[in-house]
């Protein structure tokens, strides 16, 4: 198996809370908590211009954005992982002394989510807070209250958290920190909008506070992918001055009061591609690579639809978030080429029922990101049993390059009608495969340092990394003159252990084969060393 490289599970737009915090690399869902995987030194990302938080200027607190966004501040969630987050009700008129809510993302609870997972009221961490009116002229006003607990978070479909604090709705009242109200409508296309955020990566410390970011809408139900998660009806902006700490900042029109979005993710400048920190737009005929810098947010109105006078409220009638009641579907996420050693690719889902849902029966269907719709019934393949011990789904994959989804739902008979399939239908599960037969599009690079001069010099080499084109390479190395590089014998999986050559026996050639996720390599390439 050949070193995959992995940058850190956890790339939102969120950033470091203390040193050694994940956020050291620039990616989409920058986030504060701890390693996933390797992290890549600078030179294993190409250069590219990084989003600049001071394109969104500090907010004053006196000033008209000061007294609009009063009610956001800094979120600590999961491990110390820092966001953004505001203070909501469905009225905007609360119970004096009823516990507060606040709105942020679901990766602020934990950016090692699955695919399908769903949390539902459950205790938070000791260690996580909010900050309201979190300025930065008023830091003497700054209070920190404990959440509670989680009352809901989920990244299916949509990446959202309900977050219930310590303190009461009265209590923030008397700090003159008022509850927003969320919009049951999304922005067209041409919105003018307001984003609040408090970003952490790239901001010295005494700068860390709510910004403004005037921006538009520049598409609205976009279909969207990114790592392990697969996101419906996000709305695409230009915001700038986006970065880690930003996620889960309140967006709304910028005439508007009420909250329309939340900002989410953002595509990662020296990535290329689809993956981890580069989001991707699902269509019929592929994956949409947008440029760089490009933002997305959350939609609220299905949290809106779920909040009333007393909170949130999941059996509330209308109600369109997940209960997280459907069939679980294990899949590997697999990216691999039409053809393998194995013969045609196959889908690796495996699915089996909730321990609490009634799910006897299984159906399927399949297609392309963003263009199927999983919760039309119309496509899914007949009913079949559904054991208590799961039943693989091993069909053939599609030929032609691009993300598919696997839409599973589960019912209680063979007919695909009625109300549990009807419940099942709003909130299917989901597995996704890429196919991917095209070549990175880059050269292998390589990194060569060299030590001391002369005849006592002597060199490291290592092959650069380059997400999301190229995430593993093979090498091998000799004397220039008896070095072919186009020979395939010698080649090994490179592990992430530099060679060390000696100048007095060059000059060598370093030869490298770079590979995507899906094993498809690039043409050899010879480095001269010495």
């Amino acid at each position: 198996m050949r070193d995959v490289f992995l940058p850190r599970v956890l790339a939102r737009i969120r950033g470091p809370l203390a040193v050694g915090a994940c956020g050291v690399v620039a990616a989409g869902m920058i986030c504060g908590g701890q390693a996933q995987a390797v992290q890549p030194s600078r030179a294993d990302v190409r250069a590219g211009a990084q989003a600049d938080p001071e394109d969104a200027p500090l907010i004053d607190s006196g000033s008209a954005a000061g007294r609009k966004f009063r009610s956001s501040g800094r979120l600590v969630g999961g491990g110390g992982t820092t966001c953004t987050a505001t203070l909501v009700h469905a009225l905007g008129k609360p119970d004096p002394g009823a516990k507060a809510i606040v709105l942020s993302n679901g990766h602020c609870v934990s950016d090692t989510m699955k695919t399908n997972e769903v949390v539902v009221d459950q205790p938070a961490g000791p260690d996580w807070s909010f900050t309201p009116a979190y300025f930065h002229d008023n830091a003497a006003e700054h209070r920190t209250f404990p959440v509670e607990r989680v009352a809901y978070a989920t990244m299916k479909g949509i990446d959202v958290s309900v977050l219930q604090l310590s303190v009461t709705y009265g209590e923030l009242a008397r700090l003159d920190v008022t509850p927003r109200t969320l919009a049951t409508a999304r922005p067209a296309p041409g919105t003018p909008l307001q984003a609040a955020h408090a970003p952490t990566d790239g901001v010295d410390p005494d700068r860390r506070y709510l910004r403004l970011s005037a921006c538009k809408v520049t598409a609205s139900s976009v279909a969207l992918h990114e790592y392990t998660w697969l996101w419906r009806d996000f709305t695409r902006t230009d915001c700038l001055g986006i970065s880690g700490g930003s996620s889960g900042g309140p967006v709304t029109t910028a005439s508007g009061e009420q909250i329309v979005g939340m900002l989410n993710t953002v595509s990662t400048p020296g990535y290329l591609g689809c993956g981890l920190g580069r989001p991707c737009e699902g269509s019929a005929s592929g994956l949409v690579v947008p440029k760089d810098n490009t933002v997305y947010a959350t939609p609220v109105d299905a949290v809106a639809s779920c909040l009333d006078g007393t909170g949130l409220r999941l059996d509330r009638s209308g109600c369109r978030l997940d209960r997280g009641e459907q069939v679980d579907v294990a899949s590997s996420g697999q990216h691999t080429q039409s053809n393998t050693p194995q013969g045609p690719a196959r889908w690796d889902a495996r699915v089996t029922p909730r321990k609490d849902a009634h799910h006897a029966y299984a159906a399927f269907k399949t297609g392309p990101f963003g263009a199927v719709d999983c919760t039309d019934p119309r496509g899914y393949t007949r009913p079949r049993p559904l054991p208590a011990t799961g039943l693989a789904y091993t069909e053939l994959l599609p030929k032609h390059d691009n993300l598919y989804v696997l839409c599973a739902v589960g019912g209680p008979d063979a007919r695909l009608g009625g109300g549990e399939w009807a419940k099942s239908l709003a909130h299917p599960s989901y597995a996704y495969a890429r196919v991917d037969n095209t070549p990175p599009t880059v050269a292998p690079q390589v990194d060569i340092q060299q030590f001391g001069t002369g005849a006592d010099s002597s060199y490291w080499v290592r092959p650069v990394y380059m997400p999301w084109e190229i995430t593993s390479y093979k090498v091998k190395y000799g004397p220039k003159g008896g070095t072919d590089c186009s020979d395939p014998e010698g080649y090994r999986p490179y592990l992430g252990v530099p060679a060390s050559l000696k100048g007095s026996e060059g000059p060598w050639a370093y030869c490298a084969i770079g590979y995507d996720n899906a094993d498809n390599p690039t043409p050899p390439s010879v480095f001269t060393v010495g």
